[in-house]
Formats: C-alpha cells, structure tokens, sequence
C-alpha cells in the first residue's frame, strides 16, 4: 500500500485527525528495559545483540510496545531517536564516527518502518538542544541562547532523516526556547526538505519554559510570512500539563487560526525532578474526551500522548477522536 503523502492527506481531508501513540520512553521502561542513561530510550539500540539476534528480549519489548499502540488505535508512531543527537550518543556510547551514527540512525528507523508497517504513518524524532544538557524543563539555554549553533547540533540528525523513505514528518519534539524555534524556522528546503513540526515545551500556566507567551510564539511566525519554510506543516504542544493543555492549545488556535496544530499532553502525573520519580496527580480534571474535544475544536489534527500515556491512553485518545470528527 501507498501512503498519501503526509501534507496532502491533510490539506484534502481537513476533518481528518490522526491519532499519534504515547509516552515510547515510559512505556519501555514499564516493560523492562533500563531507559536511566543519557541517550535515554535509544539504549536498547546501542547494543549489537538488539541488530544480530532477532529473538532477544528487547527487540520483542519494543515490537510488542509499538504493536499495542497500533492495536490502541495509533496511525501515526515516531522513532524512538528523541535522545538520539550525534553529540549526546557520541559522548555518552561507544558510538564516535559519523558514519557509525548514520548506520545507527538508519538501523532504528527502518527497524521502527518494519515495526509500524507500510499503512501508517511515521515521524522521525528530534529532541531540542535542551535535552543534550538537561533543560527541556527550564528554557534555560544560557546568557545568549541566540548565539548557540543549533544546525550544527542537529544537522547529523537531519541530514539522516531528510533522506529516509520511511519517514513521512520530521517532529522537533519539546522546544523550551524561542531562540531555537527562530533557528528551526530559519532553514529553507535544502537543511528541512521533509514535511516538519515544531512541538513546544511550555509551562502549565501557558508560556514557553523560558517565558515567551503563546502569543509572542504566533506572531513570530506570521511575521516570517512567505519566507517560513513550506515544509513547516503542523505546530504544537507536547509534554505538556494535561489539565492545562487545552487551554494552551486554544490560545495558539486564537493567535493562528488557519495553521495545522498538534497536542500530545502527559498523564497527568507529575515528575518530582529532586527525586526524579512520577507522583500521581489527585487534581487531574479532564477525561481524555473532554481534552481530545477541546484539541479538535482548537484545529489540532494530531492528537496523541506523552509521557506516561499508555496504550490504554491512546485507546480512549482514538475513542474520542473517532467521536468528534
């Protein structure tokens, strides 16, 4: 079967809303596999055993993870590459060279195409420079955040990706910093010459980590005007409040209207970064039909789960978006 390009099924069934999986990184950990490292999910494909023996426990852990969200009502999954920058898996594995980095990035993408198969849709993940130095959660990229060369620290990633078949999106997964949003829509088609979004890590009271307001984020973009990429295809919200998300998501639906938006919101756990363990939240308010209701009312057409979100999640997900579109 072949897949409608990404861009045209969007723009030729604009009721349709595609319903992404859950928190990959939380979900290996809950299956067994010690995701505690600095390349974080990634770790499982470091190992040589994973590629040469098709019957070991973590090959099998991370089909049947994706095979449940799939069987949940998933038809978008990313890669597990969120962690996956050539800095941190080069300082932190027996990975060094660029061309042992490409063979590795090439390995879990087409492991994930084979994973998902030929029907669905996949994204090639991308965490922000943030996530190289622990700050995804802080926006705190430093005295001069602009000054930092954010295509140098992506661009092996990207150089991967834009060339992959099996990817259809490229997704720049919880961007805490307006700095690097800016750098993202600086680059034409030949840096991003796949389809891409930009999901944005923002406080529970509605700015980005490092303040800027949901309003400052819009406006940025209109300004760019026909200079923005036309690959720039979705925006949103992820790992973000489950409560407070939608309102978050419609703030950015106020400020543009027209523009494809995406949502994948945590559990509504909470992590305790001094004892780095998830708390149970007692105050979560909304049911996912509640949330998934208000996402679709704001424009998203992606909708799906970070953080702790289980399939069991991702089937109330697909339950409410079958409902309201």
């Amino acid at each position: 079967m072949v897949r409608i390009p990404l861009k045209q099924l969007l723009v030729e069934n604009p009721q349709k809303v595609l319903v992404l999986d859950g928190g990959q990184g939380t979900e290996l950990e809950n299956r067994g596999i010690k995701v505690a490292n600095p390349v974080w999910s990634t770790i499982p494909f470091i190992n040589e055993s994973f590629w040469s023996d098709e019957s070991s426990d973590h090959r099998r852990i991370v089909k049947e993870m994706y095979n449940d969200f799939m069987r949940s009502g998933a038809e978008i999954l990313m890669t597990i590459t969120y962690q996956t920058s050539f800095k941190s898996v080069s300082e932190n594995t027996p990975i060094k060279t660029m061309e042992a980095y490409d063979r590795l990035l090439s390995r879990i993408v087409d492991f994930s195409r084979q994973c998902i198969g030929d029907r669905n849709y996949l994204i090639g993940c991308i965490g922000p420079w943030g996530a190289h130095v622990c700050c995804e959660f802080t926006g705190n990229y430093g005295p001069r955040p602009e000054n930092i060369d954010y295509y140098q620290y992506f661009k092996p990633q990207l150089d991967n990706f834009n060339t992959n078949d099996n990817l259809d999106l490229i997704g720049f997964e919880t961007i805490p910093n307006i700095h690097e949003i800016k750098a993202i829509l600086s680059w034409d088609e030949a840096v991003l010459s796949k389809p891409f979004y930009i999901g944005l890590s923002v406080h529970e009271h509605g700015t980005l980590r490092d303040g800027t307001t949901m309003k400052e984020v819009a406006q940025m973009i209109e300004d760019l005007g026909d200079k923005i990429n036309p690959n720039f295809l979705l925006l949103g919200i992820n790992c973000v409040s489950f409560n407070s998300s939608p309102d978050i998501l419609s703030t950015l639906h106020e400020h543009l209207p027209d523009f494809p938006l995406l949502a994948y919101p945590n559990s509504g756990e909470i992590y305790d970064t001094e004892k780095k363990i998830w708390l149970s939240n007692t105050d979560k308010l909304n049911s996912w039909d509640t949330v998934v209701r208000r996402y679709i009312n704001s424009g998203a057409r992606i909708i799906g789960g970070c953080c702790r979100t289980t399939p069991k999640d991702i089937e109330e997900v697909a339950a409410a978006v079958r409902r309201y579109t």
